[in-house]
């Protein structure tokens, strides 16, 4: 599970904090910037737009590698790792574990996809669903360019 990129999306949230990271400093665990670890999967540098199951969404910076594979084999599903806001502006809560079962859907998307980098946003049906078409050109330019799935780390 740590590495592949699910067929549908989906994975659980949790969040960490800390001082480094592998690709670089983590930014302040109180500011309302939201980032993720899952470098193995989707390289570093990279922004995924993290929503809930009612299209309310967050759009994170990739700045770490993680999480520890045991983490999702006791989930059994893949994690996304995130930053202590996206879990608290996500789904109102102070943290956020693998057995709490927060349920995400993590696509690729562009720095400059008209979306915000901070603060939450709510997709219309048409957007969600053409969220996960560009994912999927994301993820095949990414691959040939060979920028994600660890690459580098």
């Amino acid at each position: 599970m740590c590495c592949s990129t699910p067929g549908d999306n989906k994975y659980y949230l949790t969040d960490f904090c800390g001082s480094q990271s592998a690709c670089g400093p983590i930014p302040s665990c109180s500011s309302s910037s939201y980032f993720t670890a899952d470098a193995q999967r989707f390289g570093c540098g990279k922004y995924l737009t993290i929503c809930t199951d009612s299209r309310k969404c967050v759009k994170a910076k990739v700045i770490d590698s993680g999480p520890a594979w045991w983490v999702e084999q006791k989930a059994n599903r893949p994690i996304i790792d995130a930053s202590p806001s996206a879990c608290r502006d996500l789904f109102g809560h102070k943290s956020c574990g693998w057995s709490d079962h927060l349920s995400i859907t993590a696509t690729i998307a562009r720095a400059n996809d008209g979306r915000p980098l901070n603060g939450t946003f709510t997709l219309s049906e048409e957007e969600y669903i053409q969220l996960f078409i560009d994912h999927d050109e994301a993820l095949m330019q990414c691959e040939k360019e060979n920028e994600c799935n660890g690459a580098g780390l």
